[in-house]
C-alpha cells in the first residue's frame, strides 16, 4: 500500500475518501456546528501575521480578510499609512482545483525589494520571485526549489540591497531517490535587479570550495548592517544545532570565499544574534536549560565566550539584538517571560506582559532601540506589541481590531503537573469555561506532540468557543520529547526513551478522568505529524482510555521512516533502522506495527493531505486498512483525505476550517452526543 501510484491503492484511497465524506456530512448537527465556527472566525475584520517593521518606519504584513482563503501581503508607510496590497497569491495562476499560497516574503532594508515564495496544493514546492514594491514589477523569472531562510527578516540582503542570499534545494534528477530530496541544499544569492539572471552559489555543497557540509544540514547566510562580516549558517534542524562561518563582507564577491568556521555543533549553539561585531549565541553545553554567551567576530574565542545569562530555572528559547539591548525571551513550563539585558552591563530587566502567556520576538533591528512581538494566551488570541525601552511601555499595535471573542471572559486555565509512569512530574494545561461541574460527564480533547524539543505554548484560536460553548474541555500534555523543561526533557522522549512520550500521554489522561474532569467514554486524543507517534502508540497500548482519536498526516509507521524525504535527516531523533537499537526503537513507535487483531480501538480519524511531502499519505492510509481490518470495536475508521493538501502548510482557512469542524463533529458522535449521530438512510 505503500505505492499510491498503483492504481487499485489509488482507487481504494478514493472509495475511503469519499466514504468518509459521507459519514461526516451525515452527522446532524455538523452544519450547525460548521456555521458556528465561521461566525467565530469571521468575528474580527481581519488577522494579521508575519509582521516587519523597518528602519524607516514602513511596515510589511500578512493580512488575511474575513472570506478570504489566502493572507496576502501589504505595505504601509508607519502606522498611520494607507496600506497597499502588494501580492495576492488567490490572483495568481495555480494548476487545476490547486490553491496557490504565500509560505514566506524577505523586504530588503529599506523596503525597495520584497522576495517572497508562492507554492500550490500544499506541495511546499516553492518558486521565488523578487518585486519592486514601488513599481509592482516583478523582476525576472519565478526561481524554483526555494525555501524561507531562518535568519532574521532583513538579514539576507546586502545592506545597499544589490544583492539577496536564499537556500535552495538539490535539483532531484531522474533516477535520484526520494530520499534525495531535502539533502545538499546550498546557499544562492542573486543580483538585483537582476540583471544577470541566473542565482549563483556561494556556500554549501553546490560550491565547488568552501565547507563541505552532511548531507541534512541547512545552511544559510545572513548580511547583518552593523557588522563589517557575514555570516553563513549550517543548521541541524534535527536536534537546533547550528555552526557559523565568517568573512569579511567585502569577500563575498570573490569566486572561492575564505569562510573561517567560528562555532562548531559541539559547541550546541542553537541560535545567534549580532550587535555589530559581538556575536550573542544560545548554548546548551553543559547547560540542558540553556545560557547566553558572547564572543567577537573580529577576534572569535568559543574557549573563552563570555557568559552573558547564566542557566536557570527557565529555558533560554529566543534572543534578539537591538540598538538598545539584547532581550532574551525565557519558556517557564508553558508560559514566557521577556528579559532585557543593556549593553555593558550585568543589569537583568523583566518586561511586564499585559498577560501571561507565549512571547514570540516578531520583530527587531541593531539600529534601532526596543523590539516587536507577539503575545498569545490559553484564552487571548495573539496579539502584537512594541516595547518601547526609553518609556518602558508595551503598546498593542492596531494593525488588527480586538476581535469580539478574542479574549472571552469565562474561559480559565488550569496548570498543573501529575506523576507519569516513572514518577516524572508532566505539566498539564487544562482549559474550559467557568463554573463548570466536575462530574466526569465533559466533552475533553486532550492534545501533544512530544518531539524535537518543540514546546507546546499557550495560544487560543477564536474557534475553539465552539466547543467550550458545548461544555468541552482542552487539554495539552507537555510530554516529554519536548522543549517545554530543556534538553534533558526532549532527550527523555528521544530514541529509546521514546516510549516515556506515550506514557506521559496515558497519564495526563488518567488524570483527567481519576479527577473527574471527563471520563473514558468522553476522552479523545488529537495529533499530527510527529505528535501520531504520541496520539497513535497511546491509543493502541491503552485503547479502553479513549473514545476517539484524530491524528493529521500523522507519521504512524516509524519502521519505514527512512524510505521517506525527509527520513535520512530524521535519523537524529527517532534513530535507525540500520542499527539494532535504533530499530527496536523505531519499532516500538510505530502505530501500525501495535495494532493488534481482535484490539477493542476507539473511532479513529485519520486526516492526511494527498500531497504531503514530508510525511507521505500511505502511512494514514495503510494504517487505516491495519485498523479496519483488525478492530473488534463496533467504532468507526475514517480515512479523510484532501486531493488538494499536504502537510497543513498553505493550506487555505476553508480547508482548516472544515478539517476543524469534522475533528469536533466527529468526536461529539463518538462521544454518544445524541445531536451528532449519523442519520440513517433509507433502505437500512
Amino acid at each position: 500500500m505503500e505505492n499510491v501510484g498503483d492504481p487499485e491503492v489509488a482507487s481504494w484511497m478514493k472509495s475511503q475518501s469519499d466514504y468518509a465524506r459521507v459519514v461526516l456530512d451525515s452527522l446532524p448537527a455538523r452544519i450547525e456546528l460548521l456555521k458556528r465556527i465561521e461566525m467565530l472566525e469571521n468575528s474580527v475584520s481581519a488577522r494579521v501575521t508575519s509582521v516587519s517593521w523597518l528602519r524607516n518606519n514602513r511596515l510589511f504584513y500578512l493580512k488575511r480578510e474575513g472570506q478570504e482563503a489566502q493572507p496576502k501581503l501589504f505595505v504601509r508607510e508607519g502606522l498611520r499609512g494607507k496600506e497597499r496590497l502588494l501580492v495576492d497569491p488567490e490572483t495568481l495562476p495555480a494548476g487545476e482545483g490547486a490553491n496557490s499560497s504565500l509560505h514566506f516574503y524577505s523586504a530588503s532594508p529599506s523596503g525597495r525589494y520584497v522576495a517572497y515564495g508562492i507554492a500550490q496544493g500544499g506541495s511546499e514546492l516553492v518558486a521565488m520571485s523578487v518585486l519592486d514594491t514601488a513599481s509592482g514589477k516583478v523582476l525576472g523569472p519565478p526561481i524554483d526549489r526555494t525555501s524561507a531562510n531562518v535568519i532574521g527578516p532583513t538579514s539576507k540582503w546586502l545592506p545597499d540591497e544589490r544583492a539577496f542570499y536564499f537556500n535552495r534545494k538539490q535539483e532531484l534528477r531522474p533516477g535520484m531517490p526520494l530520499t534525495e530530496k531535502y539533502a545538499n541544499s546550498s546557499v544562492f544569492m542573486i543580483r538585483i535587479p537582476r540583471a544577470d539572471g541566473l542565482p549563483k552559489p556561494v556556500f554549501g555543497n553546490a560550491t565547488t570550495a568552501g565547507p563541505r557540509l552532511e548531507p541534512d544540514e541547512l545552511p544559510f547566510l545572513a548580511v547583518p548592517h552593523t557588522s563589517g562580516h557575514a555570516l553563513a549558517m549550517s543548521l541541524l534542524e534535527i536536534g537546533n544545532l547550528i555552526s557559523l562561518y565568517s568573512v569579511h563582507r567585502s569577500e563575498l564577491q570573490k569566486e572561492q570565499i575564505p569562510w573561517q568556521r567560528i562555532v562548531g555543533f559541539e559547541d550546541k549553539i542553537t541560535e545567534f544574534a549580532l550587535h555589530g561585531d559581538d556575536l550573542y549565541m544560545i548554548s546548551g553545553k553543559d547547560a540542558p536549560r540553556f545560557k547566553v554567551l558572547k564572543t567577537s567576530l573580529a577576534k572569535p574565542d568559543m574557549q573563552h565566550a563570555a557568559v552573558v545569562l547564566s542557566e536557570g530555572s527557565a529555558v533560554v528559547k529566543e534572543i534578539a539584538a537591538a540598538a538598545d539591548a539584547l532581550y532574551v525571551r525565557l519558556l517557564d513550563g508553558g508560559p514566557s517571560r521577556l528579559l532585557r539585558i543593556p549593553y555593558g552591563t550585568n543589569r537583568v530587566q523583566q518586561i511586564a506582559m499585559p498577560f501571561s502567556g507565549s512571547i514570540r520576538i516578531a520583530y527587531v533591528d541593531d539600529t534601532r532601540p526596543g523590539l516587536l512581538l507577539e503575545l498569545a494566551g490559553w484564552t487571548q488570541a495573539s496579539g502584537f506589541y512594541s516595547y518601547d525601552p526609553a518609556k518602558e511601555r508595551l503598546t498593542r499595535l492596531a494593525l488588527q481590531p480586538l476581535g469580539q471573542f478574542d479574549a472571552p471572559e469565562e474561559l480559565v486555565t488550569q496548570e498543573v503537573k501529575i506523576p507519569s509512569h516513572d514518577g516524572v512530574m508532566v505539566p498539564l494545561s487544562i482549559v474550559h469555561k467557568r463554573g463548570i461541574q466536575f462530574d466526569g460527564s465533559n466533552p475533553t480533547i486532550l492534545a501533544g506532540y512530544g518531539a524535537y524539543g518543540f514546546s507546546l505554548e499557550p495560544k487560543f484560536d477564536p474557534r475553539w468557543l465552539a466547543w467550550f460553548e458545548r461544555g468541552g474541555i482542552y487539554a495539552v500534555a507537555h510530554v516529554r520529547g519536548g522543549g517545554e523543561l530543556g534538553e534533558a526533557w526532549h532527550r527523555g522522549g528521544f530514541q529509546e526513551t521514546k516510549p516515556n512520550t506515550w506514557k506521559d500521554l496515558i497519564a495526563c489522561a488518567e488524570y483527567l478522568i481519576a479527577k473527574r474532569f471527563t471520563r473514558s467514554e468522553r476522552l479523545g486524543l488529537i495529533g499530527g505529524s510527529a505528535g501520531g507517534i504520541l496520539v497513535g502508540r497511546a491509543m493502541t497500548e491503552r485503547p479502553e482510555l479513549f473514545a476517539a482519536v484524530a491524528v493529521y498526516v500523522g507519521l504512524l509507521d516509524t519502521t519505514r521512516l527512512e524510505t521517506m524525504a525527509v527520513g535520512p535527516g530524521n535519523t537524529r531523533e527517532f534513530g535507525s533502522v540500520k542499527t539494532e537499537s535504533g530499530f527496536a526503537a523505531l519499532r516500538s513507535m510505530s502505530t501500525y506495527e501495535h495494532v493488534k487483531d481482535q484490539g477493542r480501538y476507539p473511532g479513529v480519524l485519520l486526516v492526511h493531505g494527498v500531497n504531503d511531502p514530508r510525511v507521505p499519505v500511505w502511512t494514514s492510509a495503510k494504517t487505516a486498512a491495519r485498523l479496519q481490518a483488525t478492530t473488534a470495536s463496533s467504532r468507526p475508521v475514517l480515512l479523510r483525505l484532501d486531493y488538494q493538501a499536504g502537510h497543513g502548510i498553505g493550506s487555505s482557512a476553508i480547508q482548516r476550517r472544515l478539517e476543524f469542524v469534522d475533528t469536533l463533529a466527529f468526536m461529539l458522535w463518538q462521544f454518544g452526543d445524541p445531536e451528532f449521530q449519523p442519520r440513517r438512510r433509507e433502505g437500512n
